[in-house]
């Protein structure tokens, strides 16, 4: 059974820089469903990357086909994996050694931490939840100039020492897209093979 948690999402300087989201991002309140009550978008079929190394397999529901590459940081930042791209969204395949981040729990946790230490998100902002019992996710959305760049983290770890990172990102000047996004990465999941 599914536990449903009302998660009040207060995203000020968004609706203070974009006048079209103002309606919507008020405080607004987001179903947040963990688990299988999050659900996936029926369009399309999950994105599925493997990494040889650490040997896994990253899904992601809902994201259209995407090309992966090595990322353009690889050279001078080995953890920094794959990239791919698809217009509005892109992803990104991140394996950060993190100290004292040994299971997906602490690992979502520094990279959370991370995250509100490098961008302009409070903790209220940021949804942290479980797709599953090794996976986790971090939602949360960044003002632009136009609009709002909406992001998501998968996050889980293998080998007891490897966080991995599965970074969505969508460029978005609809309200329409917020609600959505917040609710289409229950089913995403990341497995050792």
């Amino acid at each position: 059974q599914c536990v449903l948690i009302y998660t009040t999402l207060l995203i000020r300087h968004i609706r203070r820089r974009i006048p079209p989201l103002r309606k919507l991002l008020g405080p607004i309140a987001l179903f947040v469903i963990f688990t299988n009550c999050l659900y996936a978008s029926d369009n399309t079929g999950p994105l599925t990357i493997e990494l040889s190394e650490p040997s896994l397999r990253i899904t992601i529901p809902g994201m259209p086909e995407i090309a992966m590459g090595v990322h353009p940081m690889n050279e001078h930042k080995p953890n920094f994996r794959l990239l791919g791209d698809s217009g509005r969204i892109s992803v990104s395949v991140i394996t950060p050694n993190i100290d004292g981040a040994i299971t997906p729990m602490s690992c979502a946790s520094a990279i959370a931490n991370l995250i509100l230490s490098l961008h302009d998100v409070t903790r209220e902002q940021l949804f942290l939840g479980r797709a599953n019992e090794e996976t986790f996710l971090i939602i949360y959305g960044l003002p632009m100039e136009n609009g709002v760049l909406l992001n998501t983290h998968i996050v889980s770890s293998v080998k007891a020492n490897q966080c991995i990172e599965a970074r969505v990102s969508k460029t978005s000047t609809s309200d329409s897209d917020i609600e959505p996004w917040f609710s289409s990465f229950g089913d995403s999941d990341i497995k050792a093979l």
